[in-house]
């Protein structure tokens, strides 16, 4: 049965959209006096279609994403081979394990029991409480969808904050920011989180896959390498954004015991560890492993060999024997093995069945896709190029730490009001050419955008978890907005601190133009 809401766009802005991007695509088309040749002018009229359907969902999001794949090739901007095999890469593949192996943890449950652990394990306080959710999110968020992260978590949130309650208003005491507290922590936790694994969240794959196209002579990011290089953002922000939360933006009592009798209560509901938690875990675990020890690891005072390379045929190259094994590997045989794996509690019930896997967010797959088939058409018409040359002056000269703060703040603004991943998808493109005109490492301005793409914390529009804890009428939109513009200045301050003071080395980001990207 169709969904009303897929029948026909709700409001004013979509009905508008719906017609209104193509007509202006058209006008892109034919309109004269743009400095843009007819190739380059299809990839950005087919752009303004698709990101302007993505960002008011005037189509479903996965009806949006396949746009490219039909109007690169008919306006004559990229062959439909070429198109086509942007949505089945490497990096939507990886995207779809780590699903298949998210969605094996929350079958069987194993996700509320790791968030309960975490959460009783910082003690019954409200503040501890706050602390606990936040520990949770943030750590479950690194390997499953932010969103479902917080679908999980809320309704225990919502429980505690029930039990803790609100403090009585007294004279000229403040009331108790305890729910507001609890419920933002786990929204902007799930958020954060997914910056510190590649896997974590969807602006990270779409760095990947863009760079890898784009630069194939680079040296790739090693999963090990990438969570070094940014988990220290998460580590500093789960204090000091714990300390902002129940400190200073909002007020939460420092004593109380009621919420921990919750939480408690739902563990003791979840009962004795079953078989099927026990295997899937493991399963999880061995990829955890597996991804973190694929890659050599080279700190410099340190050097670890990855495994990767032991299934190459003797003679293939060391720069593709690395490469032979992907993290995409991994997680599709970890996650298919999920079918034939028995459950341990019914005679021929499995691990995992279709109607759990059919669950697959198959919109954000197709969206991928969508995003890199945009990539290579600006990189075949030569659109990125001609972008970038634009917005070169605006970087050169600039000292390294003021381009990256320039970025930082610009993207985390953006992503306020339009979607993290088509944003990320339609500027990397510019962002790496206008890194190449001003004679920069790519990377110096790629990165620091991806990152910054999770951090939009002022409206509920700007990211599912800040729509999810909205949508609990627990926190209104004015402390939203006021808590929301602190978390966004804390989050640039550390991207920018850790990517210059700490990622930067780690990766072997270069000072100037390196060499793999001139040619």
């Amino acid at each position: 049965m169709t969904d009303a809401t897929d029948a026909a766009p709700r409001s004013l802005g979509p009905r508008l959209a719906l017609w209104g991007a193509p007509v202006a695509a058209l006008f892109v088309l034919l309109v004269p006096g743009l400095p843009l040749d007819f190739a380059q002018r299809a990839v950005l009229a087919t752009t303004l279609v698709t990101a302007t359907w993505w960002l008011t969902e005037a189509v479903p999001i996965g009806a949006a994403s396949l746009v490219p794949a039909a109007l690169l090739p008919l306006l004559g901007a990229l062959p439909a081979q070429r198109a086509a095999a942007a949505y089945i890469n490497d990096l939507v593949l990886l995207f779809l394990g780590a699903f298949l192996l998210a969605l094996g943890l929350e079958r069987w449950n194993l996700h509320r029991r790791l968030a309960l652990a975490v959460v009783a394990a910082v003690g019954p306080r409200p503040r501890s409480i706050v602390l606990g959710f936040m520990l949770a999110a943030g750590f479950l968020s690194m390997w499953l969808n932010n969103t479902a992260t917080t679908l999980m978590m809320l309704p225990i949130g919502v429980a505690v904050v029930a039990a803790v309650g609100e403090r009585p208003r007294g004279s000229g005491e403040r009331p108790n920011g305890f729910g507001p507290a609890l419920l933002l922590g786990i929204a902007y936790s799930s958020s954060v989180g997914g910056i510190a694994t590649p896997v974590g969240t969807a602006p990270n794959q779409v760095y990947l896959g863009q760079f890898q196209d784009a630069f194939p002579s680079a040296p790739s990011v090693p999963f090990a390498t990438w969570v070094l290089a940014f988990l220290p953002i998460l580590l500093l922000y789960l204090p000091l954004g714990w300390l902002l939360l129940t400190r200073v933006l909002l007020s939460v009592d420092a004593e109380g015991t009621a919420g921990g009798e919750v939480i408690r209560r739902e563990r003791r509901a979840l009962g004795a560890w079953s078989a099927a938690e026990k295997r899937v875990g493991l399963v999880f675990l061995i990829a955890v492993v597996l991804w973190l020890s694929r890659s050599d690891l080279d700190l410099g005072f340190v050097f670890v060999p990855g495994w990767a390379p032991w299934f190459a045929p003797e003679g293939t190259a060391p720069e593709l024997a690395a490469e032979w094994i992907s993290n995409a590997t991994i997680a599709l045989f970890l996650g298919v093995s999920l079918f034939a794996l028995p459950s341990g509690r019914v005679q021929g019930e499995r691990l995992m069945d279709w109607s759990t896997a059919n669950r697959m967010p198959w919109e954000v797959l197709l969206l991928l896709g969508g995003g890199f088939a945009i990539a290579a058409g600006f990189r075949a018409s030569g659109l990125d190029a001609a972008l970038g040359t634009m917005l070169a002056p605006a970087l050169i000269g600039l000292p390294p730490v003021a381009a990256l703060l320039l970025i930082v703040v610009a993207v985390t603004a953006l992503t306020e009001i339009t979607s993290n991943t088509a944003t990320t998808q339609v500027l990397l493109p510019v962002l790496a050419s206008a890194a190449l005109a001003a004679d920069l490492d790519p990377r110096t301005v790629m990165l620091p955008a991806t990152l910054a793409a999770s951090c939009a914390f002022m409206l509920p529009v700007a990211t599912p978890p800040n729509a999810v804890v909205f949508s609990s009428r627990l926190v209104p939109m004015a402390t939203m907005m006021r808590v929301g513009l602190w978390f966004n200045l804390l989050l640039i301050a550390l991207i920018a601190l850790v990517f210059e003071l700490w990622s930067r080395h780690l990766i072997g980001i270069e000072a100037s133009l390196p060499d793999w990207a001139r040619g």
